[in-house]
């Protein structure tokens, strides 16, 4: 499909039931409503999560004395540049380096390339022998560039692509020549984070406890930014504010002023609470870090609830990172009554933004797969279409970013995510209901049904009636259905199927949310839908739908047992006995309608 006609729900009607039995076996995937909802009794035991409020959006100058570029004369340069050092093969031939330093090396190394090929014209330098070499006293390297895949220089029209790259240089060092005088004394974006830091200490909200907070989470992207906020911050931070001040970058990099330079004790004094430093007996007891500057090396699996702000400096061009982040502090047990997000965006117009980092990024996603292209198994077009749709979709959730502090399993209908492939809070329902009706369920009878109206709040609920189907004999082709041997599906009521039996936890989350809680029938749907089928006499239109459901069944089957076959040499398909065929190969379990009350 085109990309604008792609949906992420669709992969699931692709992916084997193997994947989902495997995830739903494997994975442990908890919303906040999920953990609000099924361990309640803990959340009050640990005190439940902090309030979230709304983001604070900052957009900083870049310089105090407002002499660097605008952000729209950065635009235009950058759509200046060609990139040429990413892509030699648009010149003849292949392959890659980086930056103006890089530039400049290279530019040496085919200066003496053309020199050793000017004064020695009888050497086909493009296919030199290891004597050719010694007699020429030279190293393979000093003909190649590039990584993985080498590119030999005599491949290349040289003139041509060194014009070009030179172009881009000179554009790289006009960038260099603005940037150069903005030095910390005139870093606008540090001198307000300078502010917002003296604010938070001088003002620190009270936990539950009664006691002030004054601890803040500063994330940057880059380990070299990181380095440099630290570096202006730390002296500072203790100097005019009396806090300590530490930095965890990646590789082993961590500075501290306040106790060993080691990552669990640099996070155990900025979280002391979280983290029971007060069983350590070996750290300091008398004093706290404050202020911690990381990049992303500690975004996941670290609990920094001690803290109530974290401030994104920069603004990952991964949206999902940035939740990961405020996920360090948003935590179940946080002793504080709210958690705050600062985030520092370059610009207000956001779309300006985005379509210079859209520029810069599609470019160089391309140069990065298109880097060996006999090896590509997508052409060209194809892999700009894959990288444009992808980005339009990280630019929707950063634009959602700009006005809350966004649960993309939640807020994102179209999406999908490790809950999708897990059955567990269905399992947990289930166990409680059983505890409470175990005899009522088995000797209940099959065939059972119940009248809902639809829920206006979700978009997937319209009329028509979600049939539980099983199997007879358990026969259970497990390669092809996730709940052999039942099967789950939604048809409406002009016969379109909305849920095939390939959506099982979308169709079981429909089913809970228009019939849990409800302890009695509604009495006028009821009315209505004997009505409408003749107290039972005139069920065609309920056959109608049941046919619909049986013919879905079987063409899914069909198509999943085709794509089971040749997803590898291991594919076979379902035994003709498995297949379901007809309506006589199921017994209806039960079945829920949907209808509008029509007085």
């Amino acid at each position: 499909k085109p990309a604008d006609e792609r949906k992420a729900r669709d992969l699931i009607h692709e992916l084997g039931s193997d994947f989902f039995k495997l995830l739903d076996g494997l994975s442990i995937a908890r919303s906040r409503s999920q953990i609000k909802r099924y361990y309640s009794h803990e959340m009050e035991r640990l005190g439940g999560f902090p309030k979230r409020e709304k983001p604070s959006a900052e957009y900083p100058h870049i310089d105090l004395l407002n002499d660097f570029i605008s952000f729209e004369e950065l635009d235009q340069k950058i759509s200046d540049l060609t990139l040429s050092l990413y892509h030699p093969s648009t010149k003849l031939k292949k392959n890659l380096q980086r930056t103006v330093d890089k530039i400049d090396k290279l530019e040496a190394k085919i200066q003496a390339f053309e020199s050793k090929r000017d004064s020695n014209p009888t050497f086909d330098f493009a296919n030199l022998t290891e004597d050719d070499f010694d007699d020429l006293d030279l190293d393979p390297e000093d003909l190649e560039i590039g990584g993985k895949h080498k590119i030999n220089l005599a491949h290349l029209n040289l003139p041509e692509w060194l014009l070009a790259v030179r172009q881009d240089r000179a554009q790289l060092q006009n960038l260099l020549d603005h940037s150069r005088p903005v030095v910390p004394a005139r870093d606008a974006k540090l001198a307000r984070v300078r502010e917002i830091i003296a604010a938070k200490v001088a003002n620190p909200a009270e936990n539950k406890d009664g006691k002030p907070v004054r601890k803040i989470l500063l994330f940057t992207a880059f380990a070299d930014t990181a380095r440099y906020l630290y570096e202006n911050l730390a002296k500072w931070s203790q100097d005019s504010l009396g806090i300590h001040t530490a930095l965890v970058c990646g590789g082993g990099q961590y500075r501290a002023s306040l106790g060993k330079a080691d990552l669990e004790h640099i996070l155990t004094n900025f979280s002391p609470l979280s983290k029971k430093r007060d069983r350590q007996p070996d750290l300091p007891q008398d004093q706290e870090i404050d202020l911690l500057i990381a990049t992303d090396c500690i975004s996941e699996g670290q609990n920094l609830q001690d803290c109530d702000l974290l401030i994104n400096y920069d603004i990952h061009w991964n949206p999902v990172r940035i939740i990961q982040r405020f996920g360090r502090i948003d935590r179940i047990g946080s002793r504080n009554k709210s958690v705050s997000l600062v985030n520092f965006w370059p610009t207000k117009d956001l779309d300006a933004y985005l379509n210079v980092k859209n520029r810069v990024e599609d470019r160089m996603a391309l140069v990065d797969l298109t880097a060996s292209g006999e090896d590509n198994l997508l052409a060209s077009d194809q892999i700009e279409d894959l990288i444009k749709a992808d980005l339009h979709y990280r630019n929707k959730q950063l634009k959602d970013l700009q006005n809350g502090v966004v649960d993309f399993d939640e807020e994102d209908p179209e999406g999908i995510s490790l809950a999708d492939f897990s059955l567990t809070d269905f399992r947990l329902d289930l166990l409680r209901f059983l505890e409470n009706n175990r005899e009522l369920l088995e000797t209940a009878e099959l065939g059972l049904f119940a009248v809902v109206p639809p829920d206006p709040a979700l978009r997937v609920s319209q009329p028509g009636i979600i049939f539980c189907l099983r199997q007879r004999d358990n026969k259970r082709p497990t390669e092809v259905n996730p709940l052999a041997p039942y099967y789950l599906v939604y048809v409406l009521d002009d016969g379109n199927v909305r849920l095939t039996f390939m959506q099982p936890k979308q169709a079981l989350d429909l089913l809970r949310a228009l019939a849990a809680g409800h302890a009695s029938a509604f009495n006028d749907l009821c009315d209505s839908f004997d009505t409408r089928n003749a107290n039972g006499s005139d069920m065609s239109h309920e056959t109608k739908l049941l046919d619909s459901a049986m013919e879905s069944i079987k063409r899914t089957f069909a198509r999943r047992a085709t794509t089971s076959l040749l997803s590898g040499r291991g594919g076979l398909l379902p035994m003709s006995s498995e297949t379901p065929n007809s309506s006589d190969d199921m017994e209806l379990v039960t079945w829920l309608v949907v209808m509008e009350n029509n007085p």
